[in-house]
């Protein structure tokens, strides 16, 4: 992946800290959530997201600091190198948002690690509406005006109007993407759709 800046390995404060806050943090203890495009088929839970903050922790998930090629990209999970990138817009940790921005990277890891067939559409979507349920709990929102169906998905679902939520897949899946598709950098970060797993 081309970047505009050299990497350096996050200090050890920051993988303990995002580490501990996938294993332990409260909010995701409610993460238990369908894939939107495969509602029928294993989805999200929070030994999923404990187990990627076990593999930050040790290191098997590296963390570096820098700057990606999508403009405005608050962080990055390069698929093909196995790490997490945060950028300056992320990398203080110090508001709701970024760490939004750390659940929705890790569920893209989550997709890595079970190997899930999906278009980068789809895990758009997923991760999208994480970050979005993560922000509701906190009580704020997405800010994109592009993402407004996943806020409202989050309602609904946090609500456990489990009907109404089901109602916003399509448009969960029709606005996935629409932040960064087309930009330069993006197709460097996703593959178009994994072959295997399930």
């Amino acid at each position: 992946m081309s970047t505009t800046t050299e990497a350096t390995r996050a200090p050890d404060h920051t993988v303990k800290c995002i580490a501990n806050f996938l294993q332990t943090g409260g909010y995701l203890q409610n993460f238990k959530f369908p894939r939107i495009k495969y509602p029928n088929w294993p989805g999200y839970n929070p030994e999923l997201y404990a187990e990627i903050g076990r593999r930050i922790g040790s290191g098997r998930i590296p963390i570096f600091l820098r700057e990606g090629n999508i403009e405005g990209a608050k962080a990055f999970y390069n698929l093909t190198g196995n790490e997490l990138n945060l950028t300056s817009a992320t990398k203080p940790l110090n508001r709701p948002s970024h760490w939004g921005t750390i659940v929705h990277e890790a569920t893209h890891m989550i997709q890595d690690m079970k190997n899930w067939r999906m278009t980068k559409q789809e895990m758009e979507a997923d991760a999208h509406f994480a970050q979005a349920l993560f922000l509701h709990y906190k009580g704020t929102q997405l800010e994109s005006g592009l993402l407004q169906a996943f806020n409202m998905a989050a309602r609904h679902f946090a609500k456990g109007d489990k009907k109404e939520y089901k109602k916003k897949f399509s448009l969960m899946l029709s606005q996935a993407g629409a932040k960064y598709h087309g930009k330069a950098g993006y197709d460097d970060l996703y593959i178009n759709k994994r072959w295997g797993g399930n």
